[in-house]
C-alpha cells in the first residue's frame, strides 16, 4: 500500500470498507450478479488492479500511470457501492418477508405474552454466546471505570482469562512485569482473521485498531474509536464462541466462578 498514490490509497480504503460491510450479507449465500461481483471484487478485481499498477517499474509510475490507477479504482468504488446497495435491498426485502411469515405463523406481537426478563437467562449454560460475551464486556467496562489507561489492565486480565486461545498481552518493563502496553485478540472468522488490539499511546491514552489477515497475510490495519472496536469485537467473539465448543466452556466456567 505504501507504493500507492495518496488518492488511490483512499479509494482502496473505501472499497475495502464496503466489501467488509458486504461480508455479512454474502454469508447468507447470495448467488445473484451483485453477490458474485462483490466476491470477485475482493478476490480478483481489486487485487489485480493494484498488481497491474505495482508491476509498472517505479521509475515509470508517472502522472499518467497514477491517473489510470485512480480512474480504475473509482470505477471499482462506484460498482461496489451499486452492488452493495442491491444486496442490501434484497436483504431488507427478505427481512420484511420473514416478518410477514412470523406474524402469520404466530400472530401479531401485541397478542403474545411478554418474554421473561433478561435475568431469567442468568445460567451461563443456557445463555446465548453473544449474551455471555456482551455481559463480559459490561463487567469489563464497569471495572475499568473512566480512566483510559485502566481499560488495558482490566482487559489484559479479563480477556486472556476468557479467551486464552486467541488473546495475548504485552507488558512493559524488565521481564515484562510492567503495565500492560497492548492487548490483542486474533479472532478467526469464516474466510479471514481479525486482530483486535488496544495499545497504550505515548500520551497515556488508548488506541484501538483492527487488522485483517487474509489466508495468513496481513491485509490492512485501521484505527477506530473504542466504542466501535468494542461493538465489532463483541459481534465477532459471539460468532467465535458459537463455533468453538472449548471457548464456550471456558466462558461458562468463568461466569460460574464469579457468580
Amino acid at each position: 500500500m505504501n507504493a500507492l498514490p495518496t488518492e488511490a490509497e483512499a479509494l482502496v480504503s473505501r472499497i475495502e470498507g464496503m466489501l467488509a460491510q458486504a461480508e455479512q450479507l454474502l454469508a447468507s449465500g447470495g448467488s445473484d450478479e451483485a453477490a458474485y461481483a462483490l466476491r470477485e471484487t475482493e478476490r480478483r478485481y481489486l487485487p489485480d488492479t493494484l498488481r497491474a499498477y505495482l508491476d509498472v517499474p517505479p521509475a515509470r509510475r508517472d502522472a499518467a500511470a497514477e491517473t489510470m490507477l485512480v480512474e480504475q479504482l473509482r470505477l471499482l468504488e462506484r460498482a461496489t457501492a451499486q452492488r452493495l446497495g442491491v444486496l442490501a435491498e434484497s436483504a431488507q426485502t427478505a427481512l420484511a418477508a420473514n416478518g410477514a411469515f412470523l406474524t402469520e405463523r404466530f400472530g401479531p406481537l401485541e397478542t403474545l405474552p411478554a418474554a421473561p426478563a433478561a435475568e431469567s437467562f442468568a445460567d451461563p449454560s443456557t445463555a446465548p454466546p453473544a449474551t455471555l460475551v456482551r455481559r463480559l464486556f459490561e463487567r469489563l467496562e464497569v471495572q475499568a471505570g473512566p480512566e483510559p489507561g485502566a481499560i488495558l489492565e482490566v482487559a489484559g486480565a479479563q480477556l486472556v482469562a476468557a479467551f486464552p486461545a486467541i488473546a495475548s498481552v504485552r507488558r512493559a518493563g524488565f521481564l515484562a512485569r510492567g503495565p500492560v502496553e497492548e492487548v490483542a485478540l486474533d479472532v478467526p472468522r469464516r474466510d479471514d482473521l481479525l486482530r483486535y488490539a488496544l495499545v497504550r499511546t505515548r500520551q497515556g491514552g488508548v488506541e484501538a485498531t483492527v487488522t485483517r489477515f487474509l489466508r495468513g497475510i496481513k491485509n490492512r490495519t485501521i484505527s477506530v474509536d473504542v466504542d466501535e472496536w468494542t461493538r465489532g469485537l463483541i459481534e465477532d467473539l459471539g460468532a467465535y464462541v458459537e463455533r468453538e465448543r472449548g471457548a464456550r466452556e471456558t466462558l461458562n466456567r468463568l461466569f460460574r466462578e464469579r457468580r
